[in-house]
């Protein structure tokens, strides 16, 4: 497969775990991460909405919460911007993942494109 189909990174955090799963869990400080306001009904097939500074605002479908342990939710693929125009955007799959360390908590955060994403992701779409 050509193209970047996955995007992984994982991070060390100086806090406990149930510390960090307030981060991604409480739409407040969930917001603060993103630099977007962000409401989100967190169980299975929960809708949850981002807002950006500049209007911009896009969807996503909660598929997973396992508390203090997993996030995973599926961006829709549009976006509305302040202007009241659409725009597609790629469909991916976010998993936020917390495992316990010695010194705090470790974060894994994968972004997937979803089937029928072009390839070469967001090269590929056009508004």
């Amino acid at each position: 497969m050509t193209g970047h189909r996955r995007i992984e990174r994982e991070v060390a955090l100086p806090a406990g775990i149930e510390l960090a799963w307030a981060a991604l869990s409480e739409p407040e400080v969930l917001s603060l991460w993103f630099g977007a306001r962000v409401e989100i009904d967190l169980r299975r097939d929960g809708r949850a909405t981002f807002t950006w500074p500049d209007g911009t605002e896009r969807g996503a479908i909660v598929e997973d919460v396992e508390p203090a342990r997993r996030l995973a939710f599926r961006w829709l693929p549009f976006e509305r911007h302040g202007d009241g125009s659409v725009h597609r955007a790629p469909a991916t799959r976010v998993e936020l993942e917390l495992a316990e360390m010695e010194t705090g908590t470790r974060l894994r955060v994968t972004e997937a494109f979803l089937p029928g994403v072009p390839e070469g992701g967001l090269r590929g779409l056009t508004a």
